[in-house]
């Protein structure tokens, strides 16, 4: 029953965040074309990663400790302080050196550095995003899944109007300001939660100690080589498309990833938000096994289901959710949802990973999954010269990535220790 209320709940919020991304692409789309896509999707991949590094990208690290300190109110609030310091600075950081290289950021993004002004504001508003990831990583580490669904649902529809109107009036420009404001709008809920919380007079900025900066960094580092390496990829991939078939090639696989990511990010925030927290109370590797099969199945079920839909109603879906100048989709769209289908199940393991806090073997998988994705795409780029090469390459990469981590994780769960319980994972 707990396992459905999550569900539920979590479902709601990010149906809604699903919504709102659709609302955003085909806005995108109906304003600017395939075209506009492709020339915004560099952006796009530079605030996703922005937005996943905000704070030091510590909110997996806050769900897991939230989890097992719920019964430790000292240990709790310490660690509340120590990742808000943490992220502060880190904040920081990142403020300054986006503020400093705009102009080549800017020129590398945009292809203008005019625009540098835009990256300042992400640069900003990255503060806000930090502050969001942890007041929902602290909500959903004690299982107060409610206030997550709210945060969501609320800042969904604040940020419908201003995306629209900003998208309307003022184009591409008004595109990548939008993106922007997808993600900060949440900040206006997730601060009147935190205002209404036992911790608004009790987190404080604290002197952090070694162990407590070698443990969040870790997460740091997990999560940095998730936010870097595939937006990265992507650009390398993005750079060879348009070469090869154009800006309006890339702005359809660019669609493509967009559809892709809103309902992928259903299963990455679910397996975050109450997979992880599970696990991380787990200490017998059967168990571990058995509620990480459980989850597999259910993921592989969902899945297909959606996906299934999706495929056999493409000619429907695809022009309504971007538009008529997506239709080449509805041919290689099958390639997309293979890849995504497995890379749905890699999903369940590497969380475990990630509950476990697993750095090296997390980094190696992310390092290993984008290398073949890169190197296939670019083979397949060579057979194909379009959008089809590059979602074959995708395709192939997640099956063969699914089998290594199943093999993997095979191998994790055979040496059992005595007792049948985990041996520490070391960082």
């Amino acid at each position: 029953m707990n396992l459905l209320n999550g569900a539920i709940l979590t479902s709601c919020a990010h149906l809604s965040r699903i919504v709102m991304g659709f609302i955003l692409i085909k806005i995108i789309a109906y304003y600017l074309g395939a075209e506009g896509m492709g020339a915004l999707g560099h952006f796009m991949s530079v605030s996703t990663m922005v937005y996943m590094i905000a704070g030091g990208g510590v909110i997996n690290a806050v769900i897991k400790y939230a989890a097992e300190y719920a019964r430790q109110p000292r240990q709790l609030l310490r660690f509340i302080s120590v990742s808000a310091t943490y992220s502060a600075i880190f904040c920081f950081v990142v403020m300054c050196f986006g503020v400093v290289f705009s102009k080549e950021i800017a020129s590398l993004v945009f292809k203008d550095s005019g625009m540098y002004w835009v990256i300042v504001i992400l640069a900003a508003a990255q503060v806000l995003f930090a502050f969001v990831n942890l007041v929902v990583g602290v909500s959903n580490g004690l299982m107060q899944t409610n206030i997550y669904s709210k945060i969501q649902i609320f800042g969904s529809l604040c940020a419908l109007p201003i995306i629209w109107g900003l998208i309307s009036q003022y184009g591409s420009v008004g595109a990548a300001l939008s993106i922007i404001v997808m993600y900060a709008i949440t900040f206006i809920p997730a601060l009147y939660f935190f205002w209404k919380s036992n911790f608004r007079n009790k987190v404080s900025l604290v002197k952090l100690k070694k162990i407590e900066f070698i443990r969040l960094s870790s997460f740091t580092l997990m999560l940095m080589t998730s936010a870097v390496t595939f937006p990265v990829v992507e650009i390398i991939i993005r750079q060879m498309l348009i070469g090869s078939a154009g800006y309006s090639a890339a702005g359809v696989w660019q669609g493509a990833i967009k559809l892709s990511s809103a309902y992928l990010g259903f299963f990455s925030i679910f397996l975050a938000y109450y997979f992880m927290p599970m696990i991380s109370r787990l200490e017998v590797k059967r168990e571990i096994g058995l509620v990480t099969l459980k989850f597999t199945i259910l993921m592989a079920m969902v899945f297909g289901v959606g996906g299934g839909v999706l495929y056999i109603g493409r000619e429907f879906f695809i022009p309504l959710i971007l538009s008529s100048s997506f239709k080449s989709l509805d041919d290689v769209i099958v390639f997309q949802l293979i890849g995504d289908f497995f890379k749905v199940l890699s999903y369940v393991i590497g969380f475990v990973a990630v509950a476990k806090a697993a750095t090296k073997l997390y980094i190696v998988s992310e390092l290993v999954q984008n290398a073949l994705f890169l190197l296939l795409s670019l083979l397949m780029l060579k057979v194909y010269p379009d959008t089809k090469g590059v979602m074959i390459g995708y395709a192939i990469s997640y099956v063969i990535y699914f089998i290594v981590v199943v093999v993997a994780f095979g191998i994790y769960l055979k040496s059992i220790s005595i007792g049948g319980k985990t041996d520490a994972v070391r960082c």
